[in-house]
Formats: structure tokens, sequence, C-alpha cells
């Protein structure tokens, strides 16, 4: 016995069962709430987010420099 003969009769039930028709109204509904909420959210955090500090921006610099230093010993090695 095969391992897909098994499972003949559930796709045989499956292939038997009526294709389902989504309904445009709903799916509108949906949609614009969607929207919406993505917009909310947007302008949420377009309104919340901070400015970055001298030491956000320091330490941005300083990892941003140590990853200049590994990157060229790296090509250093492979020359």
């Amino acid at each position: 016995m095969r391992s897909n003969e098994s499972g003949d009769w559930l796709f045989e039930r499956l292939a038997a069962l009526p294709t389902g028709t989504p309904d445009m109204a709903r799916s509108d509904r949906v949609r614009r709430r969607c929207h919406a909420a993505l917009t909310r959210r947007r302008e949420s955090l377009r309104h919340t987010a901070p400015p970055p500090t001298r030491r956000q921006i320091l330490e941005l610099a300083i990892v941003w420099g140590f990853c200049l230093v590994y990157l060229s010993a790296v090509i250093r090695d492979v020359l």
C-alpha cells in the first residue's frame, strides 16, 4: 500500500465541496478598516518619534566605526 492511497478518499470528498464566493461588501469594509488602522498608526508614530539625541548619534558613529575597522581587517586578511 502506498502512502498516497490512504488519503485518496479525502481528496475526493474535498474536491466535491462547493467553492466559496467572497462577499465584496465585507471585503471592502475590512479593507477600509485596515487602511484606517494603518493610517492612524502611521500618524501616531510620526508625531511621537523624538529626534535622535547627541548620545544616540555618537553611539551610532562608534558602532559604524568598529564595523568599518572590522570590515577593513577582513578584506586585508582575504587579500
